[in-house]
Parts: C-alpha cells; sequence; structure tokens
C-alpha cells in the first residue's frame, strides 16, 4: 500500500488551510489599518481643524469628539489628550458643547 496519495491529499488540505489563513489575515489586517484610518481622520477633526488645516465650528469639534469614543482600541492615546484638555477648559462655561462632549468620552473610555 502507498503512502504517497495521502500524503499528496494532506499536503492539498494543508496547502488550502494556509491559504484560508493568509486570506483571513490579511482581511484582518486591512480591516485594523481602515479602522486607524478612521480614527485618525477624527483625530484630525477633534483637534479643532480639517484636513487643510483650517478651524472647525466648536459644534463640528464637539461632535468629532463624541465619536472617539467609537476607538476604545485607542484609549491610550485618546485619553491622556482628553485630560489635558479637559485642564485646559476648566474656567469654560460647563454647559460648552466642546467641554460636555470631553467630559462624556472621558467617562466612556475610562470605563472601558
Amino acid at each position: 500500500m502507498s503512502v504517497l496519495p495521502y500524503l499528496t491529499m494532506l499536503g492539498s488540505i494543508l496547502a488550502f488551510l494556509f491559504g484560508v489563513w493568509k486570506y483571513l489575515d490579511t482581511k484582518k489586517a486591512e480591516e485594523r489599518n481602515k479602522r486607524f484610518e478612521q480614527f485618525r481622520q477624527v483625530f484630525v477633526w477633534f483637534s479643532g481643524r480639517d484636513e487643510k488645516g483650517e478651524a472647525l465650528t466648536a459644534v463640528q469639534q464637539a461632535v468629532a469628539t463624541y465619536q472617539l469614543s467609537e476607538f476604545p482600541e485607542y484609549k491610550e492615546m485618546s485619553l491622556p489628550i482628553i485630560e489635558e484638555l479637559l485642564e485646559k477648559t476648566i474656567d469654560e462655561d460647563p454647559q460648552s458643547l466642546f467641554r460636555k462632549a470631553l467630559l462624556h468620552v472621558h467617562e466612556q473610555l475610562s470605563s472601558e
């Protein structure tokens, strides 16, 4: 009895499984890159500027701030900046859209 047909079949199965694993790994990496690009875009707006460097309105900046809570995987980068901005805006009106957004996102990200 020859073992060669079994080895060939095993090799084919392994090659197929490796191809599937590689495909899934590539898709996962693409999704991570796409998600980071989305975070980066929101972070640019959070800074108060658009891609061209033009100032955003307070409402646009507040909306971008709220969106940061959708990216908890980057909270190690977001929280220190949010905390610094909270310190800088401590004298602002407590009803300020931007300050309310900072407080909300800080609470959201800190609890995760």
